[in-house]
């Protein structure tokens, strides 16, 4: 099975469909919404991103990105602050917020992709997630900046990450070490010692064990049109990985995938980054992709502060974020659970993370605050 993460996609959130309401949602009353850009603006940011990705043709793909990029940063967008006083959330939010993220995906089931938020089975990771950085657009600077993000999200999730040598290169003359759990698992976080989740072993062992889990490539054009060659050793599908290759308005992707049923699967994933890439939209990848094929496989437009959004306001996980992954690797929560199963749970512990005062208390007031409107969403460079 495979989940295609979100892609991300600049100048082209103007063309994509509605997003339908999550299941179940409809019969609810509608709180108040979060501040969101009115459709003007919208549809100006939306020209303005179109023009700068699409417009110029005899500009390079590098140049046409670095456009889009500034143009968005000008707008306020593409944030690095971890937890903004101007987004505000609270114990309702982070539970909607969950739900929509880790227990739907963005594409429905079938043949090639097609956007629409469906309901899925909770992914995890267990054991050592190991992973490797290869492809001809890789810089050192690229190297730390996965090793600084692995490292954050071993203390965020409990789980071990390490670091593989590309395929077919030498060792690097001072490797990485390995990632350790921390010894005391952040709140939330699924210690160590926790048994294999419900999953599958997937075949042909021989040919898997010998390389990474996670494979991160960023790739210019020559190897980008090798993509699906690169793919083939993934279980399932590949459609993400396709369109990434042969569309210049998908900066990067994820997909991760798994075989079988029952104790010990064998997961596997590919973070694909587009070489042309750089600053903050590099960064924006680098944190988003590789964040999301750990399980918090889909996106909402009500997600805020979060990378988890379409609106493109951040680049790099913020503290909504890592309590989302929190909550994901705590240990009461297993891989395959569905949305019945694992709400009730989700609400148990978000209800601690609010006693121990690491959340807001849900406010009930129908004139809630929602602090003060963000600035222009530019269209989703969409991952």
């Amino acid at each position: 099975m495979t989940h295609p993460a979100r892609r991300r996609r600049p100048a082209l959130s103007a063309l994509a469909p509605a997003r339908a309401p999550a299941p179940g949602r409809a019969a609810q009353p509608r709180r108040p919404a979060r501040p969101r850009l009115s459709s003007r603006a919208a549809r100006l940011c939306a020209a303005a991103a179109l023009a700068a990705l699409a417009g110029g043709c005899a500009q390079s793909l590098a140049d046409r990105y670095a456009a889009l990029e500034r143009a968005h940063v000008r707008q306020g967008l593409l944030r690095l602050d971890r937890d903004p006083a101007d987004a505000p959330f609270d114990a309702e939010d982070l539970a909607r917020d969950f739900e929509r993220i880790a227990f739907h995906k963005e594409f429905a089931d079938g043949p090639g992709l097609i956007a629409a938020p469906t309901p899925t089975q909770l992914i995890k990771w267990d054991g050592e997630v190991t992973w490797t950085l290869t492809g001809d657009g890789v810089r050192e600077d690229d190297r730390r900046a996965f090793r600084a993000l692995t490292a954050r999200l071993s203390a965020l999730t409990g789980l071990r990450f390490s670091e593989r040598p590309a395929p077919d290169t030498p060792a690097p003359d001072t490797p990485a070490p390995d990632t350790p759990a921390p010894d005391t698992p952040a709140p939330g976080a699924s210690s160590p010692d926790q048994p294999p989740a419900r999953g599958g072993r997937a075949p042909d062992e021989d040919a898997q064990d010998e390389g990474a889990r996670v494979m991160i490539l960023i790739a210019g054009p020559e190897l980008r049109r090798a993509a699906g060659i690169l793919a083939a050793g993934m279980p399932g599908n590949m459609d993400a990985i396709a369109a990434w290759a042969r569309d210049d308005s998908y900066p990067c992707v994820g997909q991760v995938g798994w075989r079988g049923e029952g104790p010990g699967r064998d997961q596997r994933a590919i973070v694909a980054i587009k070489a042309e890439t750089a600053g903050r939209l590099r960064l924006s990848c680098i944190h988003e992709e590789l964040t999301q094929i750990l399980g918090l496989v889909n996106d909402d437009p009500e997600a805020r502060p979060s990378i988890f959004n379409d609106d493109q306001e951040f680049a790099a996980l913020t503290r909504h974020d890592e309590l989302l992954l929190r909550i994901l690797y705590d240990p009461r929560l297993r891989h395959g659970m569905t949305a019945e199963e694992g709400m009730p749970i989700v609400r148990r512990i978000i209800a601690e993370l609010a006693a121990a005062g690491e959340v807001a208390p849900a406010r009930h007031s129908a004139s809630r605050d929602r602090a003060a409107p963000r600035p222009g969403a530019g269209p989703r460079v969409r991952a």
